[in-house]
This record gives C-alpha cells, sequence and structure tokens, in this order.
C-alpha cells in the first residue's frame, strides 16, 4: 500500500502544475470559478500533509522564532513616526499577534527545559553515596 505522504505530495505538485496552466492562460484567482476551487483544494492538501508529518521541536523553535522577527519588524514599521499608535487597527491585531507568539515561545520553553532535566538524570546516572561502616575504636 502507497504511503499517504507520498500520495498527498504527488496530489499537491499535480494542483500546483494546474495552477501554473491556469494562470500562465490569464485566469486571476479572484474572478474564475476553477482557479478558486484548485486553491482550496491546494490549500486542504497542503494542511493535510501538514498534519502528517508534524514539526521537530528545533523546526518549532525557528518557526517561532521567524515569525516574532516578521511580526516586531512589521510592527515597528507601522509605529515609527506615529503619534496615535492606537488608532490604527493593524498594530493592535500585531500585539496580539506578538502575545500569542510570546506565549508559544514560552511553552516551547518550558518543553526544552523539561526535556533537558529529563535527558540529565538518564544520560549520566550518578551511583548513590555509600556511607563507609563505622568500626568500633580500639581502646
Amino acid at each position: 500500500m502507497a504511503d499517504p505522504k507520498d500520495a498527498l505530495k504527488k496530489k499537491i505538485e499535480d494542483l500546483k502544475a494546474q495552477l501554473a496552466k491556469e494562470k500562465a492562460a490569464g485566469k486571476t484567482s479572484n474572478k474564475d470559478l476553477s482557479v478558486r476551487k484548485l486553491h482550496k483544494e491546494l490549500r486542504r492538501r497542503q494542511r493535510k500533509l501538514a498534519l502528517l508529518s508534524p514539526l521537530t521541536f528545533e523546526q518549532k523553535v525557528a518557526r517561532v522564532a521567524k515569525l516574532t522577527d516578521l511580526v516586531a519588524k512589521r510592527m515597528s514599521e507601522l509605529t515609527q513616526g506615529a503619534k496615535k499608535v492606537q488608532a490604527n487597527p493593524y498594530v493592535h491585531s500585531l500585539r496580539k499577534k506578538t502575545k500569542s507568539l510570546n506565549k508559544r515561545k514560552k511553552k516551547l520553553d518550558r518543553i526544552a527545559k523539561k526535556v533537558a532535566a529529563a535527558a540529565k538524570p538518564a544520560a549520566a546516572p550518578a551511583p548513590a553515596p555509600t556511607a563507609p561502616t563505622a568500626e568500633p575504636e580500639k581502646k
């Protein structure tokens, strides 16, 4: 039986090829129903593939760091030179995004500490110290 990941990857490549043909024909995603259906199907397949192949811990950390940098850069662009920052709705949404990313980062840090703490005793089990036996003194 074929691997479901491979089948999904093949289907994603087929959908991308179909979309490229549609775009070459001059059809835009906003107007044409077939292009919108192809986009929708492609996004569904990509999400399903992402669920089947979870990220490693290092990839998760790198992804959160990258997203945080992008949001911080956009936030600095929006707030630079503005007197009333709160009036801009994009600033509010970016602050919410920053908050959620910071929560994810803290969660990943907690997991990293737990993994490190669990790996340390398991990697080097220290022998239990033995107390020296007390011999009776001779007088």
